[in-house]
Parts: C-alpha cells; structure tokens; sequence
C-alpha cells in the first residue's frame, strides 16, 4: 500500500483526524433524554486526547447494532398499542422486548467503558460525567412523513393524544436516562444497571397502556384513521409531530355550527315580498310565476339581516324553464334600469320594494347561468360566467384570472327540478358560488365603491313563468 507523504499526506491525515473527531463529537453531543446539561456545558469531552475522542467514537460505533435494535423494539411496541382493538395482552411482550434490548444495549455500554477504562486512554471521573449525560447515544431520526388526508378534527383528536402521553413519555426518557448513567458507572454496577431497566420497562408498559387506550377512543370516534394514516402516525413514534400537515374536513354541507337559520320552515317570518306569488309549503319557501297569475320577475327580501362578509348556505330547486337566483349584499327602493317588470296581464307599475339591487347567485338550470356571479340591476350584469375568476373594479374593465372548467360539462351538475345544494361566501370584494360541492365561478371586485361592496339584505327572485323552491337556508354573519 502506498503511503502518502509530504503535502498531500498532511492534509490527507488532517483529514482523517478532523472526521474522527467530528464522529467522536457527534456521538458525545447527542441528547440522551431532558436531563441534559446547559447548552453551556454540553460539548467536547472536557480535556480529551485525540486517542480520547477516537476510542469514545469508536465506542459509540460498535453500539449502533444494539442501538438500531432497541429502536425497531420500541417501534413494535408503538404499533402494538396502536392495533385496535386495545389489547394489553398483546402489548406486554413487546414491552418485555424492549426491557431485554435495553438491558442489553446497557451491559455492551458497561463493557465498552470497562475496555476504554483499563487502556491508556481512561477518562476521568469529569468525562465520564459528560459521557453519562450526554453519552447514551440513540436513534432519534425516523422514517414519518406526514399522515397522508390527515383532516383538521384528526390532526386535534391526535394533538389531544400526545398532550395526554407526554408526562408517560417524559418518565420513560427520563428512566432510560438513569440507564445511560448506571451503564457509564465506574466503578460498574449491574444491580443499579438492572434496577434502572426494570424502570424502563414500568415505564414504557404505562405509556403503551396509555396510548393504546387514547387511540382507542379515536378509533371509536368519527375521526377514525385509517390503516395508511395509523402507519405513518406509528412511524412518528405514535406521537404527532409539531407542524403536521393536515387537510382541512370533509366538506359538510349539513355543518351549521355558527350559523343562524334565515327560514323556520313554515311561515315567511323575515321575508318581505308579494304575497301573490311568495308561500310557504312543505317546509320550503315557495315563488311561482303561472299563465294565470305571471310576473316577469320579482323578489323576497330577507329583512332581520343585513351583511356583508359571510357564508350563505341554502337548496334550490326550479321547476320549469324559467330562472331564479338569491340576492345579497342587496338593497330594494333602488330605480330600476330596465325596462318594468310589471305583471304583463295587468301592466301594473312595480312596487320598488319587492325589487333588490345588488350581487346574485344565478340559477337557471334550463341556461348556462346557474352558478354564475350576476349584478342584478346595475350596468355590470354579468361579470363573472360559470367556470370563472375574473378581476375587476366595478364598472371598469374586467379581466379572466382563470378556468375553474368546461361551462357545459360544469352544468351538468346542476340538477333541474331537484335539489341542489348552493354555498355562497363573500368575503371583502371576493365572491365565490359553490354549487353542489363544486367551485362554480369566482369574481373579485376591487371598487370598494362598487355596489357590490356594501352590506345588504339576502333575497330570492323569481324570474319568467316557473316555480322556485327554497328551504334550509342558513348563514354565517362575519360583519
């Protein structure tokens, strides 16, 4: 073999040294539970030879085998009290196994300071102080990414876990610690060194008890995880990790926790409109223009509310070919621009207090407007078509942002004479219609003297000969 000398083989071994030392260092640093020493005193062993640093790396080296055992244990035992249903039964051999790992790892410890003790490079009673707080090296790292569609609620029921754990696993580090101590003893003390395993094995049986019966309680909740997510919340060592990611829940069309309900299902309490068209029947609002009786369109003001920023959930319905849509952020007495839409059998004038100005969420399932963003009785009319985002500032000029989809296949979800199911959140001069689960147009409107942008009154319209149903109409007032 060649040996390098001169310049190259001097920095060839400066090298060398550095890594080892950087090794050595790096076993030494590593934490081996809470009861570590000021960041002030943690290093280096103190006053260490070079021959020091290599013989405690080497040390730490021929221990990664025991090491990397302990941890595939441990990870068992994790996975134990994570199978439902809890079985207790089930869990103690793993616990037993981690005992014996631990014992194990904790005689080669002993034997491995026993060897460096009676060399030439024996520590002082001062380093071997700084290798029983700082030495016990140990797999922190883990494989866990995050928990694949872990939702919000998940993300809280196992937050709530590990807050109810973390004293357990505070014992448990706390008793593995004393094991790195008695094992680092000099002289040794294998009764202390058993003692201290015997404590770790109480220890970790408690905290795979505790755990297993908190999961158990999740599992037996509408937060239920499923087998991929319980793998990966068990490669995270059955604690969540700070910072998960979550997915935010299920979208619940039904959830009307914070909001107040703008219909009582069998009278027009609130609403104001022309009695000759607006009824209530079968716990729904009903609108409806006939041959005998038309309008070409007119409005029910929902007059206990005025808002601005919200969420607006209702179902509509239209039976027939006409159209329909409701009203927010609207205001009635407004002049009407075009021309009036009087009852076209009697040409009376209209009455402006049954006529709304103001943001729309269209629907017309017979037409490609249902869902779309729609400015009733101002210059803008159409300011953003199903399949949309657009940008704009009032009557100025507007500008697509984007396609949400194909307006025609975006139809297709929309269900004439049937349910649906419309969500309308406003939000500053950000509009967003959803209608049956699907994001249907987006328009934001950055005038804040635009007519869109004042708070106002919810409305339904009803528009040509049709019947419009609405029930279930529920909001979230923000302001």
């Amino acid at each position: 073999m060649k040996t390098l000398t001169g310049k190259a083989g001097s920095i060839a071994r400066r090298c060398i040294l550095v890594v080892l030392f950087g090794l050595a260092i790096g076993f030494a640093e590593m934490r081996a539970s809470a009861q570590t020493r000021p960041a002030s005193e943690r290093g280096p062993i103190p006053n260490a030879t070079r021959e020091q640093i290599i013989a405690v790396g080497k040390m730490n080296a021929d221990l990664l085998a025991a090491i990397d055992h302990l941890a595939a244990n441990r990870a068992d035992a994790t996975k134990a009290s994570l199978t439902p249903p809890q079985d207790d039964a089930a869990i103690k051999p793993e616990i037993q196994a981690i005992a014996e790992s631990e014992l194990a790892l904790a005689n080669a410890r002993a034997d491995a300071l026993a060897k460096i003790q009676t060399s030439s490079n024996k520590l002082s009673p001062e380093q071997i102080a700084v290798l029983q707080t700082t030495g016990g090296l140990r797999r922190t790292g883990n494989n866990a990414g995050p928990i694949p569609d872990l939702t919000s609620n998940q993300c809280a029921a196992l937050t709530n876990l590990t807050g109810e754990i973390t004293p357990l696993s505070q014992d448990v580090t706390a008793a593995r610690a004393a094991v790195v101590q008695a094992s680092f003893a000099d002289p040794r003390d294998d009764a202390s060194i058993k003692i201290k395993v015997d404590a770790v094995d109480a220890a970790e049986m408690a905290l795979a008890k505790k755990r297993a019966e908190a999961f158990a309680k999740i599992q037996d909740s509408p937060n239920k995880l499923a087998p991929d997510q319980i793998a990966a919340f068990a490669a995270m060592g059955g604690a969540l990790i700070a910072g998960s990611f979550n997915e935010p829940q299920p979208i619940d069309f039904n959830d009307h926790a914070g909001y107040v309900s703008l219909f009582d299902g069998k009278t027009l309490k609130g609403w104001d409109g022309d009695p000759k068209y607006w009824r209530v029947e079968d716990g729904a609002i009903i609108g409806e223009s006939t041959p005998q009786n038309p309008v070409r369109n007119t409005y029910l003001a929902y007059r206990d509310i005025e808002a601005k920023d919200f969420t607006l959930k209702f179902e509509i319905r239209i039976d027939g070919n006409g159209g329909s849509g409701v009203q927010y952020r609207s205001k009635t007495n407004i002049p009407w621009l075009a021309a009036a839409y009087a009852n076209p059998l009697t040409n009376l004038p209209i009455n402006p207090n049954w006529m709304m100005t103001g943001p729309q969420a269209d629907f017309w399932p017979a037409k490609i407007y249902s869902g779309q963003f729609y400015s009733e009785n101002t210059p803008m009319r159409i300011m953003a078509y199903r399949g949309q985002v657009v940008e704009g500032a009032g009557l100025g000029p507007r500008r697509l942002m984007a396609n949400i989809g194909d307006r025609a296949e975006l139809g297709k979800l929309v269900k004439p004479n049937d349910w649906n199911e419309y969500v309308v959140i406003a939000r500053g001069g950000t509009f967003i219609h959803i209608l049956n689960g699907q994001l249907m147009a987006v328009m934001i409107d950055d005038d804040p003297t635009s007519s869109n942008n004042v708070p106002g009154l919810v409305g339904i319209e009803i528009e040509s000969t049709t019947k419009v149903s609405v029930r279930n109409i529920w909001m979230k007032k923000l302001n």
